[in-house]
């Protein structure tokens, strides 16, 4: 694999089988941490993974920015 930094590996290559390019990617992720307010409870599965998709995907657009 190909190492972006100490928690990010990315590797693309053929695959010769399929003629598709096969990406990998690998993150070590630290603790993610997500604080909201909401007047009803039941809007916080929803809220709570919106929040946390979003900062990963900040992280793996960086790491694969600095590629």
């Amino acid at each position: 694999m190909t190492m972006i930094s100490d928690n990010v590996d990315y590797k693309v290559d053929k695959n010769q089988d399929l003629g598709l390019f096969e990406a990998t990617l690998s993150i070590a992720l630290p603790t993610i941490s997500v604080t909201r307010y909401k007047a009803d409870r039941s809007d916080f599965k929803y809220e709570m993974r919106r929040a946390v998709e979003e900062i990963v995907g900040e992280i793996v657009e960086k790491a694969l920015d600095d590629e």
